[in-house]
């Protein structure tokens, strides 16, 4: 399993359009094969900063959602959204 944080800090005046062109891309995400969770959520320190939170089986399901129509297609509008360059960590999970 592995989880991926991506911090996403969006322009204060395009976090409307933000969220609505992130739905789509959530609701497709949720349905791929290989995934265990894409939720967004939202900074309560900081309004414009929000965290893709992501569960993936493995990497290849990680590769083949960066290959997706859905997540390609959100690449390509969120340059308008964003103030500064992603912040992604991917991390596994320890044993319990």
């Amino acid at each position: 399993m592995l989880h991926i944080e991506a911090k996403m800090t969006i322009k204060k005046e395009q976090t409307e359009a933000f969220l609505q062109a992130v739905k789509e891309v959530i609701a497709a995400s949720q349905k791929e094969a290989g995934n265990h969770g894409y939720e967004l959520v939202q900074s309560t320190e900081n309004e414009t900063v929000f965290y893709m939170l992501e569960k993936w089986a493995d990497m290849e399901a990680v590769q083949q959602h960066n290959e997706s129509e859905h997540f390609k297609d959100f690449q390509k509008v969120a340059v308008n959204f964003v103030a500064k360059p992603l912040e992604i960590a991917v991390l596994t999970p320890l044993a319990r």
